[in-house]
């Protein structure tokens, strides 16, 4: 319903209300329709809670598995398989637990009486009571408690940037408006979540609850949950494992049969060969350097709400900002003076002395921002109170301070610049000076306030009282600016150095936001920026051509962010920041939402990190973590994939040219569920590498291993079974079967180990990266160790089928299996470097810092 298209007796008279509110009975049976004045949001069931962690096609992979080992009575690999994915989902519930826990503690309900007519009396009752057709008086610094229409307002003006992202007060009016406005120019409506910052109202409520605006953003979080573009490629290249294993099963048991083995043993054989080609230990490690890059970004001040979150902002291409509380303090400030003569010192004295001097909590942020400056400045406050305060009066656009200075009485006034000047008296060269220094101003994107004073033989009560013969004295202008976060250019462009896009999304002007986005580094043109309003003309397609090389994006409702959003989703992994209720709908919209912990609670519930410090710098910090764990998940990845396919093929190519089995499948299991688990999330531990935020993001839709690693895979694989069947068959022919098959099990192990190290950069060489410690890395090496020399002299030989052997020929493989695939591995990686040019980049990065050093000095 356009209640503000309607006079105030329509809207009455469509509510069912008088001026005199509400009967107390009435007001009961509308409370039972409407339902109480809280918003509710809708959250997950429960029975989606419990299935999300196996809602992948990895762990229906493992269910399979699971199920297969218990038909054939597998039951020790049942088992195993079991208390991965138990683990796995266990890990996600106790830290959705933990974080949901955090975010109880975060909530703080504020309660709020607000004064309503009921039965024509003035009562006070809580904000929670209220419904459509309540009468409600609110005055200077109260919060309002839902969507209203205007019907008597005195000198009102409100702070809406919860709900707009304006931080500059609204004057709101009475009178009807014709035509379809958008909320910011809604001036005759209070809504819900805003501020009176100074004046007072009668206003009858139109919506409550999840009706009212700021309800309405609450159903755009709602999680419409989906999986994160890291775990969509994952489970890419899960569903192709899948396919290429199917079919070498099918190979394998083929040629098993043709080999002359029983049919219960190839079944037996082709379960255990397919099991160990899929990297089972994955979810668990994924699940643990996720809980625990989450635990380093708490320590940040980061609340990661969801493990996906933290690995999607790793990849993300773009970030789409809004600019108040989030780049900016919400928080105006002084940033330049004039005064025709250059006489600051009396400017500056004007200026506090038409300054509000209330010491409420929603004072007016000019007013704010005039005590700061003179604070700053040790200009001290007037010792005496004025005789009287003058709110802001709508027809002349001015507020001030009406002063009893002995049989006279001077009026400070301060306001709108082209109105003050009509009223001074200037001559029309003045008039010409001044005007140039105030286009002089705007153009730099500062909302300018002029100041001005007059001596009064009598006192006024109000503005009107005014004599136009009563000419003011002009004193000058102040040009304010909300002023930017310390460490948001750094920030800005620590992103784009990464290569990530950096958006503004803003309700302010053009030339504002204009030069706010050059100030923060953001755009070197108005070609870059935006006009929001020209969205409504636009179809999608013309929009999609325009938005790519758009920077700064003004006159912004929450409708055009979530549109800007979903295009920019087609071409880009996004993460939209914000902290008001108009940043809701962007917020859920995107790939990763982050909300500031100072900011609106339906703005909390919506994102998927919070910044409880409201430091923009953390967005980076957090892509940084997300970078290191993106590129750990791959290097697990490649790891698994490369010694799992190296064992398939040993196998394979043993049926193959005619040889016995190498391993026997205890042996297999022993390998996958041991020795991988101990080196696979020590290897998801590495710290970042030199270049993890020197290099642009992937494109979103590139798969997670690329080509040139791929062929770091085959080449690792065919490594491993052409060394285990060739130190096989010599062993074999040598010393017998059971003699070879210790020998190669104990060499496939020490290929897994020389591979485990080599990976631990997909680039930097072995000696550079032995200078990075990682702690986990090398105890996890030692249990891999210490395991095997358990199987091969202790009482786990005899279940592992392992016979003695001479420390010798173990000693003598053990050099070869641990060199050959470090250096060949290290040639790869030597070939990339010059494909890739990495060597530049960490010759440039050297360069940059011998400059920075020289510039510091």
């Amino acid at each position: 319903m356009l209640y503000y298209t309607k006079s105030v007796h329509q809207t009455l008279k469509e509510l069912q209300s008088s001026e005199h509110g509400l009967a107390v009975s009435e007001a009961e049976e509308r409370l039972r329709i409407h339902g109480l004045n809280v918003i509710r949001v809708t959250g997950d069931p429960l029975w989606r809670k419990l299935i999300e962690p196996f809602a992948n096609v990895f762990m229906l992979v493992l269910f399979i598995a699971a199920v297969i080992s218990l038909l054939h009575n597998a039951f020790l690999d049942a088992g195993i398989i079991i208390v991965i994915m138990t683990t796995s989902a266990v890990i996600y519930y106790f830290q959705r637990f933990s974080t949901e826990r955090i975010l109880r503690a975060l909530r703080k309900h504020e309660a709020q009486n607000v004064e309503v007519l009921r039965d024509e009396k003035l009562v006070e009752i809580d904000s929670s009571l209220l419904v459509p057709g309540d009468i409600i008086t609110l005055r200077e610094g109260e919060k309002i408690p839902a969507d209203a229409r205007i019907i008597a307002a005195q000198s009102l003006r409100v702070d809406e940037s919860q709900l707009t992202g304006e931080s500059v007060p609204i004057n709101k009016y009475t009178d009807a408006i014709s035509g379809e406005k958008e909320v910011y120019e809604q001036s005759n409506m209070l809504f819900q979540g805003s501020f009176i910052v100074s004046g007072e109202a009668n206003a009858v409520i139109v919506a409550t609850a999840n009706e009212t605006e700021f309800g309405q953003l609450a159903a755009l979080t709602k999680n419409t949950s989906s999986e994160s573009p890291v775990q969509q490629k994952i489970d890419k290249l899960v569903s192709q494992i899948i396919a290429v294993v199917g079919a070498v099963a099918l190979i394998a048991f083929g040629l098993s049969l043709m080999r002359g083995m029983d049919i219960v043993d190839s079944l037996q054989f082709v379960i255990a060969l397919s099991v160990s080609a899929v990297p089972e230990s994955l979810p668990v490690a994924i699940s643990v350097i996720l809980v625990l890059g989450m635990r380093r970004m708490a320590a940040k001040k980061a609340l990661v709400r969801g493990m996906r979150a933290i690995e999607t902002i790793g990849v993300i291409t773009t970030i789409a900002t809004d600019k108040t509380g989030t780049l900016t303090k919400n928080q105006l400030t002084i940033q330049e003076i004039w005064h025709p003569q250059n006489a600051h010192a009396h400017l500056s004295r004007i200026l506090l002395f038409a300054t509000n001097q209330s010491n409420h909590k929603y004072r007016d942020p000019l007013d704010t921002a005039f005590m700061l400056y003179a604070d700053e400045k040790h200009i001290h406050a007037p010792s005496q109170q004025p005789l009287l305060s003058l709110p802001f009066d709508q027809a002349t656009a001015m507020s001030g301070n009406l002063w009893h200075n002995g049989g006279e009485y001077d009026l400070m006034v301060k306001g709108a610049p082209e109105h003050i000047l009509l009223r001074c008296d200037l001559t029309e060269g003045e008039h010409e000076k001044a005007t140039v220094q105030l286009h002089k101003l705007t153009g730099n994107g500062y909302r300018v306030i002029a100041l001005a004073h007059t001596s009064l033989k009598k006192p006024i009560a109000k503005f009107e009282d005014l004599h136009k013969k009563d000419k003011l004295t002009f004193d000058g202008f102040v040009a304010v600016a909300d002023v930017l976060r310390p460490e948001a250019k750094r920030a800005i462009s620590a992103a784009l150095r990464a290569g990530v896009t950096v958006r503004m999304i803003t309700g302010d002007h053009f030339e504002t936001a204009y030069h706010i986005g050059r100030q923060l580094g953001m755009v070197h043109s108005r070609e870059q920026v935006f006009d929001a309003r020209h969205m409504n003309v636009m179809s999608d397609e013309e929009l999609d051509k325009v938005i790519g090389n758009i920077r700064v994006f003004s006159r912004v409702i929450p409708e055009h962010k979530y549109r800007i959003l979903a295009l920019l989703k087609k071409h880009n992994i996004t993460a939209m920041t914000g902290d008001g209720v108009n940043d809701v709908p962007a917020l859920a919209n995107a790939h990763v939402g982050v909300a500031m912990g100072s900011g609106a609670q339906i703005a909390k519930d919506a994102g998927d990190i919070i910044l409880i410090d409201d430091n923009f710098k953390s967005i980076v910090d957090a892509m940084h973590e997300g970078r290191t764990i993106f590129a750990n998940i791959r290097r697990m990845l490649i790891y698994l994939l490369a010694t799992n396919t190296g064992e398939v093929l040993t196998t394979l190519g043993a049926l193959v040219v005619g040889l016995p089995v190498p391993l026997v499948p205890v042996q297999i299991l022993w390998v996958n569920l041991v020795t991988d688990t101990s080196m696979v999330i020590p290897l998801g531990l590495e710290p970042g590498e030199i270049y993890n935020m020197r290099r642009k993001p992937n494109k979103p839709n590139a798969p997670i291993i690329g080509k040139f690693l791929i062929s770091r895979i085959v080449l690792v694989a065919l490594t491993m079974s052409t060394l285990t069947l060739g130190i096989y068959a010599i062993y074999d022919h040598l010393y017998g079967n059971e003699y070879g098959r210790t020998i190669a099990f104990s060499a496939l192990l020490g290929m897994q180990w020389a591979n485990a190290i080599a990976m631990r950069s997909d680039f930097e060489s072995i000696l550079k990266r032995l200078r990075v410690w990682n702690g986990k890395f090398y105890a996890g090496l030692t249990i891999a160790v210490t395991l095997q020399l358990l199987a091969l002299f202790g009482p786990l030989g005899g279940i592992l089928h392992v016979s003695s052997v001479a420390i010798g020929d173990l000693v003598i493989t053990g050099v070869i299996a641990f060199t050959v695939p470090i250096t060949l591995i290290e040639t790869h990686k030597y070939i990339g470097r010059r494909f890739f040019g990495r060597e530049v980049l960490e010759k440039h990065e050297r360069v940059r810092g011998k400059l920075a050093k020289i510039n510091s000095l």
